[in-house]
């Protein structure tokens, strides 16, 4: 007899789907270990050029619609950012064999009383990558020219470089690979809820 999907499976409902989805987008957030602790981000460059690179995943919020990371605001995603708001996000979840794209617009958060709180609540070696000296992807002759300063005392010691990206979803296509058959689903953020639908595989 040919193989089925349990009756029960999250895939099978569009709802139970999205719940699911988010549920382990936000194990993301507090296990390392997580298949969803690291997105890809994509943007498209000053260059009408694609460029992807993983970001981690640190605030999921489903009511609305609200994936956030933090970056370096000398980085070359911030520029990309600026340039064009849209983005997107891709995660693929091997343990659930779930695989999920997202678009969003993303939005440099301004509030330094924002970033302050979640400055201070980071751990020291979180802080560490942003008291590099030079912005990341600089050339450098020699790796030895990297220098990374020194936190001591002074806990605001790279908070300048900090900032903290919020990314409105627009849209989340899932798909769940099946032995029996792949199942996938579109979801459409509007008027405050997701709307779903069923996509071909």
């Amino acid at each position: 007899m040919p193989r089925e999907i349990p009756k029960d499976h999250p895939s099978l409902d569009l709802k139970k789907s999205l719940e699911f989805v988010f549920s382990n987008l936000e194990k993301g957030v507090t296990e390392r270990g997580h298949h969803f602790h690291l997105l890809v981000l994509g943007t498209i460059d000053k260059d009408n050029k694609p460029q992807n690179r993983n970001v981690v995943l640190r605030k999921v919020d489903m009511a609305n619609s609200l994936i956030r990371f933090h970056t370096d605001i000398r980085s070359n995603k911030i520029i990309d950012i600026k340039n064009n708001s849209s983005i997107s996000l891709l995660g693929y979840d091997k343990a659930n064999k779930l695989q999920i794209r997202l678009t969003a617009n993303a939005i440099i958060e301004e509030s330094k009383e924002v970033l302050s709180d979640v400055w201070t609540k980071m751990y020291p070696m979180s802080r560490e990558c942003y008291r590099v000296k030079d912005a990341p992807g600089k050339v450098v002759a020699s790796r030895e020219e990297v220098h990374f300063e020194d936190e001591g005392d002074d806990k605001l010691n790279g908070f300048e470089n900090f900032v903290i990206i919020n990314c409105h979803i627009n849209s989340i296509e899932t798909l769940f690979l099946h032995s029996a058959g792949h199942v996938r689903a579109k979801y459409i953020y509007e008027n405050g809820a997701f709307n779903g639908e069923w996509l071909v595989p």
